[in-house]
């Protein structure tokens, strides 16, 4: 009879192939490809059709708005008391000061924006009475955007 032959002989194998390095050579292809391989690019492309019925049309552009900051610039005059000024307006009163603020406001609002600081600067000198009384004539005028400028020195020209 035939030779019994056990399970696993080389008799069925006589070449032996050596797997661990096929499976190195495997891993490091692997690697350069995953390296080597760039993505398409995304971010910053939009897709985007303009009409073109519409653009470089001729007339005069709107006209530019010169917005000026809301700025009450507060001093202290040891003979006047606290001046007050909007812009290059010297306000005395309570209404001339909310006129001049309304009147920024205005320009703000025709340029379609809603949100305006109002800028409070006062020298050192200045009672906080009258910072306070201002900050409140805003408030009462639903103005809520209110900050205050780093004081600085205030030095008057003796010219």
């Amino acid at each position: 009879m035939g030779g019994s032959q056990n399970i696993g002989e080389e008799s069925d194998n006589p070449v032996e192939i050596n797997v661990t390095a096929m499976v190195d050579v495997i891993f490091c292809l692997c690697i350069f490809f995953m390296c080597s391989f760039h993505f398409k690019q995304l971010e910053g492309k939009i897709d985007a059709w303009l009409p073109t019925n519409k653009g470089n049309q001729v007339g005069t552009p709107p006209p530019q708005v010169i917005l000026e900051e809301i700025r009450v610039l507060m001093r202290w005059e040891p003979d006047r008391g606290t001046t007050r000024k909007v812009g290059n307006t010297v306000v005395g009163s309570d209404t001339d000061l909310m006129d001049a603020i309304r009147v920024r406001k205005g320009d703000y609002e025709r340029a379609g924006k809603s949100l305006f600081p109002i800028i409070i600067d006062a020298t050192a000198d200045v009672p906080w009475s009258d910072v306070i009384h201002v900050v409140d004539l805003c408030k009462t005028d639903r103005l809520t955007s209110i900050e205050f400028a780093e004081p600085m020195q205030y030095r008057p020209s003796n010219r």
